[in-house]
This record gives C-alpha cells, structure tokens and sequence, in this order.
C-alpha cells in the first residue's frame, strides 16, 4: 500500500496580489499523486480501489443467519473475519502486503496472482458487494460494541460506494500517469519481502502471472477505445514512455539488484539455491515481464488515435455523474461537487485574508522566511526529530522502525517526491518511506514532507490504528479521503515544528493551503464545469500563474487522474472544519490532544460516520 506526498512544478510566477505572500518564498506546489503519499495513496493497492472487497459471493448470508441477540458481536466478527480471509487470499499482492503470516489468521490457500480485471469487474464487484450489505443488513447494530457499530457502519458505506460503481462501465481506468498499476507493481515488486523459501517461489509465479494480468488491461483498454471511452493521448503518451523506461536497462534493472539483495540476506538457503533463484529472476524478468510492459506500450501506441476527449470527465455522457462518484470515492464526503466547490472558494479567501493580515502586522516575515533554514538534518534524524516533537500532542505509538529509501533513477519521472509503504498488520515495526532525490527536496520542504509521510502523518496514523483495533477488515476499507486528509493536515501543521515564529508557521500553513486549493478547484472544474485548457490558464492566472507550459502540464495530470487532488484537500478541510466544530461544541474543555486522539481511535471511515463518533455521544 502507498501513500503519497502531493507535490508540483516550481517554475510558476506570481501576480502582485499573490506576492503579497510569497515574496522570495520557494512555492511548495502540489502534485498528482492517488496514493503513498499513501498515503498515499497511489491506487492504494489493488484492493483499495473502489471495486474492492470481492468477498462473500457464496457465505455472506449464512455467517449472519447463524446470530442470535445474545451473541451478535461474536457472529459479527466471525463474519467480518471470513470475509478479510476471501478478500485478502484473492490476489498474492494483497495478501503479502497484509499480513506476514497469513496462517495465523487461517489463511492458508490463497491465489498466486494478481488477480483479474476485465470490463466486467465494476458489476461483478457489485453484486458481491450487494450481497454483503444483504448479510450487514442482518445485524442489529444497536446491540453491536462501538468498535463493531462503527466497522458495520464503514463497510457499509464501502460496499454502497461498490454498487454504485457498477453502474459505469468503460469509466474505470487502471493506467495513470502517477497512480497507475504500470506505476504501482514495479514498486510493490520491489519491496516484496522473503521471510521464507515459499516467499520467494511465490515471488516469481507472481512475476510469471504478469503477462496474463497486462494482456487483460489491453484487451480492457482496447475495448475502451471501441466505446469511445479511450484515455487522452498525451495521458497515453506518458504511460508509453513509463513502460520504455522501465525496460529500458535490463541487466541493472532495479527488479534485478533489489531481488539479488533480498535472496543474499535470505537464511535457510544453499549458495546453489540462491544462484538458481537469481538465475530464474532474471529469465522471468526478460522473457515474460519486460515483454509484458512492451507489449502494455504497443498497445496504448496503437490506440492513441482513437482517444476522442482530450478534456474532462464531463464531456463524456455519463461523465458527470461517474465524476460524483469518483469524488465521493476520493474525499470520504457526502456532500455535493457543487458544495465542495464552494466550500474551497471560502476557505482559499480566508487563507488568502490571513495570509494578507500577517503580512501587514508583520513586514519582517518575508525576511524571517528568506532566512529560513532547518537545521542540517538526515531524513533519518528529520523523522527522529518529528517524533520527539509530537509526543507532547499526539497519543503514544508502538515502537517501530523506519528505513528511508530512494526511487530507483529509471523511474524518478512518474513517481512522487515521496510515498510510504505500509506494513503488515501483524508486522507494524518495519515500515519504509521513499524519496524521490529528482525533486531535490531538502530543508523545510522536505521536514513537512516526512512529516506527510512518517510522524504525525501516513506511517503514524497507520501504526497507532492498527496497533489499538483487532479487526483486520479495516485494513482492507480504504478511504483516501482520511488517510490524505490527514497526512495533509498534519503536515500543515508540521510547520510549528521547524523552528518557526509562530505567525511564519500559519503564514507557511495557509501558503500551502492556499495552494491546494487552486488544484482543488481546477480538477472540479476541468471535470465538472468542462474547463478547457484555456479556461485553466484564466483561472490560474487571476492567482498570478502566468507559465503556458506550467499550466498546461497542470491541465493534463488533472485530466489524467480525476479527483485525485480533492482526496488531500478535501480531506484537509474535513478535518479543518471538524476540528472547529469540535471547539465550539466544547468550548471549555476541548484540546487539540483530545481532537487528534478521537480522530486517529476511529480510524480510515467517510466522514459522515468520523462527524458521528467525534462530535456525537457514541
């Protein structure tokens, strides 16, 4: 699972107006990521996206038939763990990336592949997701723990989102520029991790089974095309350059050292062993996986000319509304486009009204932030520092380790400036975070990112809710639009870490605000108004962004990932207004402490039910 830290391009000038508040101030500007961060989260993993939680098909209603009111819990969760068992033994990757030792959970036949995906995927999901509400439907949830109440309540809104899903065929998209599974694999393939013999013979079936996984996404893509639901050309072009890169240099390739490097630190295996292990890697990799992303390229080449909307959503017939879906997918919010629109129209004017305001009672500010430079620090002691800074505010978090790593050179184009992996639910220790060295974050800019990534943000969040709850399902719900919110808001935040006065923190925060929010609106617009590129360009120039190149850039990752900037910013600004109305619902009483603890104790879940449990008496 990636969660993924939202950057942009650093070439955009500023009107007046908007140099009011970046005067010699390096733009920390925002870029696509669906993830790492996630999060982060780059498509969160297979079974994270929309259509997830396949499971129940043949036992959903029988598990809930069996309860009686005096045991509800127990039948509850005996059913919610038979369902994690189907959903997690689907696919190989789901399953590794969950659990380390999956027997312990009574897992132990799982498939040795990557799953499927076809044009039919959307409705098969929804009708196993109809099947599962048709069993949650059967528990009383009054007689159901808190914890329990609220898991039925968040499943249910999952498997909701699923059958709506099932409505909009050819809509769905697995290739994206950034969050794309042409992205997405190379990376859950390199941090597979061998514990085991067995962890690496399903290693390499799982590299066999790519072949057959990639020819479904083209037939898939060929079909699209013959809808006319084809992707824009130049999102196109850019998923063909990442597919050549990646195979571009096969004798180094990074599925080459990184494999060697697990099997030499591997115990239990003979020198001849490891030998024949790194000799069938490497023939799986140029026999069937190379050719398989060769292949995924030739045939995004033959369909460029038939993509017909190089635009929004909207101009598509059904696009709108599979655009409301998307956006009730990404944020976790009920509330209408329309609303969320206006909702980030109000909120970039106060940012901007404050920023304004602290300029003008404090001229030095721009100097203090020209002069501005956190200490000489490692990631490794950024991270160290970020912890030590939050435990004043944030509740306590199991021990656990983190290892930076950098994004291989092959594919530091496509990816973020940086994600985290998670780990396993029974292995919370270990847990890396990516950088991507291409971006050449450093100073601040790179503290509030690990803060995004690490503490108080992804790897925090993730460690503390599953080291406090023993369902394992949840782990399976995924809800961007809590995870990014998050991870956004908190890193926001971070800036009360870095050594700054305390009106440079807020001007840095509402800065960055301001930001996303820009993005916010441009993806509503390009994909809900029917912005075109022109469009964007005025749009962004009221704001000072002047750079034809920049904006169109801009215009094409919007097109090429809708909604995915609305899972950061609209998550940021439901946890904004949640931590208001915390305040004013408990004027005397409340602390920030308090605020940080509910939100982090309830865990991924829409917000509807997040409002519920905060400022309700649950």
């Amino acid at each position: 699972m990636r969660h993924c830290h939202s950057h942009f391009f650093h070439k955009i000038r500023f009107s007046l107006f908007l140099a009011l508040f970046l005067i010699g101030f390096g733009i920390f500007c925002a870029a696509v990521c669906q993830c790492a961060d996630s999060d982060t989260w780059i498509a969160q993993f297979f079974h994270e996206s929309p259509t997830a939680i396949q499971a129940g098909e043949q036992n959903s209603n029988s598990a809930a038939g069996q309860s009686t009111s005096n045991d509800v819990n127990t039948d509850f969760e005996n059913y919610i763990a038979e369902l994690f068992r189907q959903e997690a033994s689907a696919s190989l990757l789901n399953l590794h990336y969950t659990l380390e030792n999956p027997q312990a959970y009574q897992i132990t036949e799982y498939q040795t592949s990557l799953g499927n995906y076809s044009a039919a995927s959307p409705a098969l999901a929804a009708a196993s997701a109809e099947n599962v509400l048709s069993a949650l439907h059967q528990f009383d949830a009054q007689n159901l723990t808190t914890l329990n109440r609220q898991t039925l309540e968040i499943l249910t809104d999952s498997m909701n989102l699923t059958v709506a899903g099932g409505n909009f065929k050819y809509y769905d998209e697995p290739l994206t520029p950034t969050t794309g599974l042409q992205s997405q694999i190379p990376i859950l393939l390199a941090e597979y991790t061998f514990q085991s013999k067995q962890d690496v013979s399903d290693y390499l079936e799982l590299l066999t089974d790519l072949p057959r996984y990639f020819a479904q996404i083209c037939d898939y893509e060929r079909e699209k095309a013959a809808a006319d639901r084809f992707m824009p050309s130049y999102t196109a072009q850019t998923i063909i350059d990442q597919c050549r890169d990646f195979v571009s240099n096969p004798e180094e390739h990074y599925l080459v050292t990184t494999f060697n490097q697990k099997i030499s630190a591997l115990s239990g295996i003979s020198k001849n062993e490891r030998r024949s292990y790194q000799k069938q890697n490497l023939s799986i990799l140029k026999k069937q996986v190379f050719p398989a992303f060769t292949q995924l390229a030739d045939t995004l080449s033959e369909l460029e000319d038939s993509t017909i909307n190089e635009a929004g959503l909207c101009h598509f017939p059904e696009g709108r509304e599979y655009y409301e879906y998307l956006v009730r997918c990404a944020t976790g919010s009920s509330d209408s486009v329309a609303s969320l629109e206006k909702r980030t129209t109000d909120q970039r004017k106060e940012d901007l009204l404050l920023i304004s305001q602290l300029l003008e009672q404090n001229p030095d500010l721009t100097t203090e932030l020209e002069n501005c430079a956190v200490a000489p620090q490692s990631p490794e002691e950024m991270l160290t520092t970020l912890r030590q800074a939050i435990s004043a505010e944030f509740p306590e978090v199991p021990e656990c380790n983190v290892t930076v790593k950098y994004v291989d050179a092959a594919m530091e184009d496509y990816l973020s400036p940086a994600f985290y992996l998670t780990s396993p639910l029974d292995h919370l220790t270990e847990n890396s975070i990516y950088i991507n060295q291409k971006n050449g974050y450093e100073g601040l800019r790179l503290f509030t990112t690990l803060a995004h990534e690490g503490f108080p943000g992804h790897l925090f969040q993730n460690v503390y809710f599953h080291s406090i709850c023993d369902l394992p399902i949840r782990s399976l719900l995924g809800y961007p639009g809590y995870t990014e919110g998050w991870a956004t808001f908190v890193e926001l935040h971070s800036y009360t870490y870095a050594g700054l006065s305390e009106d440079a923190a807020s001007l840095c925060a509402a800065n960055q605000a301001a930001i996303l929010s820009l993005y916010a609106t441009a993806d509503m617009g390009i994909h809900y108004e029917g912005w075109t590129l022109d469009d964007t360009a005025t749009f962004f120039g009221t704001y000072g962004f002047t750079d034809e190149e920049t904006i169109r850039d801009i215009f094409e990752l919007i097109v090429g990932e809708p909604a995915n900037y609305l899972k950061y910013y609209i998550g940021y600004l439901e946890f904004h207004d949640l931590q208001a109305d915390m305040k004013k619902q408990n004027p005397d009483t409340y602390t920030d402490s308090d605020f940080y603890k509910k939100v982090l104790d309830i865990g991924p879940a829409p917000f509807g039910v997040l409002r519920e449990y905060v400022l309700g008496d649950q």
